[in-house]
């Protein structure tokens, strides 16, 4: 499944696949953009995410700290992994 979203006026594409496992996976997409999203980051693709939500915000929230530079986010803010 294929979703837009926008973060500070930038189109973000969400692309949500399910694997033979169960697991849900996300890579986003950054038009304009040439970082290429891995949708897990730092796991294993096996694992995935228990719901396709969580897959899709896990992704949405790392094309945002793409967007918004390390200097903008919060001290200490890290990503849960699934």
């Amino acid at each position: 499944m294929t979703e837009t979203c926008y973060s500070k006026g930038q189109k973000v594409i969400l692309v949500t696949s399910q694997t033979k496992n169960g697991k849900w996976l996300c890579k986003f997409s950054i038009p304009g953009f040439s970082h290429l999203d891995g949708g897990l980051h730092g796991q294993d693709s096996s694992k995935g995410y228990k719901t396709e939500w969580e897959a899709r915000t896990n992704a949405f929230q790392r094309a945002k700290l793409l967007l918004v530079g390390p200097q903008d986010m919060p001290q200490g803010h890290l990503l849960e992994k699934a």
